[in-house]
C-alpha cells in the first residue's frame, strides 16, 4: 500500500543516517586522542613563538636583563622541544587511561560496566561467542523493531507499543555478517564492549535465509529460550513447562515437561485432541461431502459462470441470522453498491427464499447443509455456533477449489466502500490471503489473531490445499468450538511448510474496523460517527449475541431493515405474492437511529439510555 511504502522509506533513511558512527568506537577514540595531541603541540609552539616576538620589542634595559638571565639559565630549542614532548606524553597517558577511555566509550554506545573491558595487558580479545558456540553463533546485532517489521512485511499484526524497542539478529556463520568490518567485529564484541545497532537492510545484507521467531511473555511467565546448534534443522518450537500432569497450571516445584502450546499458566489446555464423538460427527458430515462433491462442483461452476465475475463475495447464513443478511443487502443498496458478484450459501430453504427475494444469487445444497441448525447461536462457541461454522468452511473451500479469488464475509458487516476495490488495487502487496485483525491476543490465536469473518483469498495451490485441510479438520472444530482457532493454527503451519503468504491488517487501521475498535477505541469511533474516517467496512464482531448486534447497528446509524421484516419468513412478508420484491417491503432508504445504551458508540448522544456495562460504563458522548 502506498502509505506503507512511504513509512518504509522513512524508516530506512532514519536508520541509515547515523549508521556509520555508531559502531566504529575505536576509530573515534583515536581521532579524539590525535586531535588532542595535535592541539597541545600547536599550542606549545605557538606560545614559544609568541614569547620570542615579544622579546624583540623590549627596551635595551630589558635586553641587558635578559642577557644576564640567559647566562644563568640558558634554554636552547632542543630543551623546549623535550619539555613539549614530555607534556604531550603526559596528555596522551591521561587520554588513554581506563577512566578516560570509558568516558569516551559512554559517548559511543560502549558498555558502562568496567568488567566488560579487556584485562590490562591482555593480548586476548574478548568475544561474545567463544569457539564452542561458533558452529551456530558468530555474531549478534540490534535493529529497531519498527525498522525490521517495516522492511520485511511478515504479515503478523504489529504491536503498536514498540517505540524504542529493538530486535536481535543472530548470525549462524561468520559469512552472514554485514560487509562493514567494524560492524562485523562489533557483532561478536571483537574488541568492543556493547552490541552494535544498525538498520535492518544492512544487518541482513549477507543473510541467504532469515528464520524469524516472534515472542512475548505470556501471562508474565518466567520464560527462557534454548538454542541448540549442530542438530537437524527444525522449523517448529518445542515448549516445556513446569507443571503437574493434572490441570492445576504452573508449579515451580515440578520439573520442566513437554507441553502443548495450548497449555496456559492457569492450567487450561486450549488444543485438546478430538475424542470419539467429535470425530464421528465430523466423519458423517465429511462422508456427505465426499459422496456429493463431484455433482456439487459441477452445479456450482454453472452458477459462477453465470455470475461472470472474476472475484466473488462469498457469504453463508441460516434463518436465525437472516435479519443481519437483510441489513447488509438493504444498506448496500441504499448506498448504491452493486451486489451482482455476491454469492450466498444458505443453510436452509427459508434463508434461500429471503435471499433470492432480495435479489441475491444463491447456491443451496440440502444434503451438504443438513447438519447446520436453523436457529442462531445464543452465545459465541455454543453447539449451534460450532455447527454453523462448517458452512463457513465448505463455502470458501468450494469456490476457492474452482479457481476463483474470493472475499468471505460474515453477515454482521456493512459496507462504507466496496472492499473488492481495495483488494484489486495493483499497488497492494501481494499475499495469498488477507485478514481483518480480530483484536484478541489470546495465546490460542497466535501468531496472527486473524478474524475468520472477513478475509480475501487468492486462488492458488497453496490456498486450495489450506482450505482442503481445514475442511478435513472438522473434528478439531468440534473439539475446540472455534473455526477461527483451527484456521489460525493451519495458517501458521502452512506459512512455514509451503510459504503461504498471510497478511493480517493491524487492528488500529481505519480501513477494516470491527468489534475491538467499537468497544475499546472511543476516539476512533467518534471519527466514524462524524464521517471523518476512511473505512471500507464495519464488522460488528466481539458481540455476545444477535440482539446486541442489531442494537449496536441501530445505535450507530447503520440499520436499514423494517421492523416488520425481522424474524419473518418470505411468504409472511409478501403475503404469498411471489412477484413482490422484498427490497420494497423491507429495505429503508435512510437508516433508523435508535438509542439503546449510553456507554456504547452512537450516532447521536444517548445519555438518557441505560448503561450496558452497569459497573464500569461511561457515557460515549
Amino acid at each position: 500500500m502506498p502509505e506503507q511504502r512511504v513509512q518504509r522509506t522513512i524508516h530506512k533513511k532514519s536508520s541509515s543516517s547515523g549508521r556509520g558512527a555508531l559502531f566504529k568506537t575505536t576509530t573515534w577514540i583515536l581521532i579524539v586522542i590525535c586531535a588532542s595531541c595535535s592541539s597541545f603541540y600547536i599550542g606549545a609552539f605557538a606560545g614559544i613563538a609568541a614569547s620570542g616576538g615579544q622579546n624583540n620589542n623590549n627596551t635595551a634595559a630589558d635586553h641587558k636583563l635578559n642577557a644576564n638571565n640567559n647566562n644563568n639559565n640558558q634554554i636552547d630549542d632542543k630543551e623546549l622541544q623535550r619539555r613539549a614532548e614530555e607534556l604531550a606524553d603526559q596528555k596522551l597517558k591521561l587520554l588513554t587511561s581506563s577512566h578516560k577511555l570509558q568516558e569516551l566509550c559512554n559517548k559511543h554506545m560502549c558498555s558502562n560496566n568496567p568488567a566488560d573491558q579487556k584485562p590490562h595487558g591482555s593480548k586476548e580479545v574478548h568475544k561474545l561467542f567463544p569457539r564452542p558456540l561458533n558452529h551456530f553463533a558468530n555474531g549478534l546485532v540490534r535493529v529497531s523493531k519498527d525498522d525490521i517489521m517495516s522492511t520485511f512485511d511478515f504479515g503478523v499484526p504489529p504491536n503498536p507499543h514498540s517505540a524504542g524497542k529493538d530486535a536481535l539478529i543472530l548470525y549462524n556463520t561468520a559469512k552472514a555478517l554485514p560487509n562493514d568490518r567494524y560492524l562485523a567485529a562489533a557483532a561478536n564484541l571483537n574488541g568492543y564492549t556493547a552490541l552494535p545497532f544498525t538498520n535492518a537492510t544492512t544487518a541482513t545484507e549477507n543473510c541467504d535465509s532469515l528464520n524469524v521467531v516472534f515472542t512475548d511473555i505470556p501471562g508474565g511467565m518466567r520464560q527462557c529460550f534454548a538454542l541448540i546448534g549442530g542438530q537437524y534443522q527444525s522449523y517448529h518450537v518445542q515448549r516445556w513447562m513446569r507443571r503437574a500432569d493434572n490441570r492445576n497450571g504452573l508449579n515451580k516445584e515440578e520439573p520442566l515437561k513437554l507441553s502443548s502450546r495450548g497449555h496456559t499458566g492457569g492450567g487450561r489446555e486450549e488444543f485438546p485432541a478430538p475424542k470419539g464423538r467429535e470425530v464421528a460427527e465430523h466423519q458423517e458430515v465429511l462422508k456427505s461431502y465426499l459422496n456429493e462433491v463431484k455433482g456439487i462442483k459441477s452445479r456450482l461452476m454453472s452458477v459462477l459462470k453465470r455470475m461472470n465475475s472474476k472475484q466473488v463475495v462469498v457469504m453463508t447464513c441460516n434463518h436465525g441470522q437472516s435479519e443481519l443478511l437483510m441489513n447488509f443487502v438493504c444498506s448496500s443498496r441504499a448506498k448504491g453498491f452493486d451486489l451482482s458478484n455476491v454469492l450466498l450459501f444458505p443453510t436452509d430453504v427459508e434463508t434461500k427464499e429471503l435471499a433470492e427475494g432480495l435479489g441475491l444469487t444463491t447456491f443451496y445444497e440440502e444434503k451438504l447443509m443438513a447438519s447446520v441448525p436453523k436457529t442462531e447461536a445464543e452465545i459465541y462457541g455454543d453447539i449451534f455456533f460450532t455447527k454453523i461454522m462448517f458452512a463457513k468452511i465448505v463455502c470458501v473451500q468450494l469456490v476457492n477449489e474452482l479457481g476463483y479469488d474470493l472475499l468471505f464475509m460474515d453477515v454482521d458487516i456493512v459496507w462504507y466502500r466496496n472492499p473488492i476495490d481495495y483488494f484489486m488495487n495493483k499497488s497492494l502487496p501481494q499475499f495469498d490471503i488477507y485478514f481483518q485483525d480480530d483484536g484478541s491476543r489470546q495465546e490460542r490465536y497466535a501468531p496472527y489473531s486473524a478474524n475468520s469473518g472477513f478475509y480475501f483469498v487468492r486462488a492458488n495451490p497453496r490456498t486450495q490445499h489450506l482450505f482442503r485441510h481445514l475442511l478435513y479438520s472438522g473434528d478439531l472444530l468440534n473439539a475446540w468450538n472455534s473455526h477461527q482457532q483451527v484456521l489460525i493454527a493451519l495458517l501458521a503451519e502452512y506459512n512455514s511448510l509451503m510459504g503461504l503468504k498471510v497478511k493480517v491488517f493491524a487492528k488500529e487501521t481505519e480501513l477494516f474496523p470491527g468489534g475491538w475498535l467499537y468497544h475499546r477505541q472511543k476516539n476512533e469511533m467518534k471519527r466514524i460517527m462524524k464521517g471523518e474516517s476512511n473505512l471500507y467496512i464495519f464488522h460488528m464482531s466481539w458481540t455476545e449475541n444477535k440482539r446486541n448486534k442489531l442494537n449496536f447497528f441501530q445505535q450507530i446509524g447503520q440499520w436499514y431493515v423494517q421492523e416488520t421484516c425481522i424474524g419473518k419468513h418470505y411468504n409472511d412478508i409478501v403475503g404469498g405474492d411471489s412477484t413482490v420484491s422484498l427490497s420494497t417491503h423491507c429495505c429503508l432508504a435512510e437508516p433508523v437511529v435508535i438509542c439503546h445504551y449510553r456507554d456504547k458508540p452512537s450516532k447521536i448522544p444517548c445519555n438518557d439510555s441505560p448503561y450496558l456495562d452497569k459497573k464500569r460504563g461511561k457515557p460515549f458522548w
